[in-house]
């Protein structure tokens, strides 16, 4: 049984992230720094968290669903959290964003939660799998249409367009190996 290190290193990265009080306002995705260069906040902006509330449910959806996704494939790790990035990213830099400043890695973990239950489907076609699916799918338009997180209250406003964001990431990253727009392959 092989260790998921990409997802413990996440996990780590996060927390010594946390650690750094004195450096959160550098690391948050801020729209007005990186329109002014600070362009590392693109990929800082996720794996920093509100507060430690937030830092450990997104933790423990990391832990799950990004052990799970590892051990399926390094690679579909490596390009769920990549294009979970820039579908987030792309909402947040759009006119479709209200929020000037973002933080935390819920909108990737949608990207995570797509492609593992499709491939947990795969596995071992169970209904079960697609009633979860329509369960996080309600979840997510309850969000979207309340404005709030159900689960979570965090010391900031949730944006839970970036979860939707996220979902169609995921979405079209399982329509682009299926059509071979990426070398992985789903059977």
């Amino acid at each position: 049984m092989r260790l998921p290190i990409l997802t413990i290193a996440s996990v780590l990265l996060t927390a010594i992230l946390m650690a750094l009080p004195d450096h959160h306002n550098m690391l948050y995705f801020e729209l007005s720094s990186i329109q002014s260069g600070e362009w590392w906040r693109l990929l800082t902006g996720h794996f920093i968290h509100s507060d430690w509330e937030h830092w450990f449910w997104n933790i423990a959806a990391l832990a799950i669903l990004g052990g799970y996704l590892e051990k399926q494939s390094v690679y579909l790790w490596i390009m769920g959290i990549l294009v979970g990035i820039v579908g987030v990213n792309t909402l947040l830099l759009s006119d479709w964003s209200h929020v000037s400043r973002y933080c935390g890695l819920s909108g990737v973990l949608n990207t995570f939660l797509v492609i593992a239950l499709y491939n947990y489907w795969r596995e071992i076609r169970s209904g079960w799998v697609v009633i979860a699916s329509i369960i996080c799918l309600a979840k997510l338009m309850l969000e979207l249409f309340s404005g709030t997180s159900l689960l979570t209250h965090i010391s900031w406003p949730p944006f839970p367009p970036a979860h939707l964001a996220g979902t169609v990431a995921g979405l079209l990253l399982l329509l682009g190996i299926k059509h071979r727009f990426f070398p992985w392959r789903i059977a």
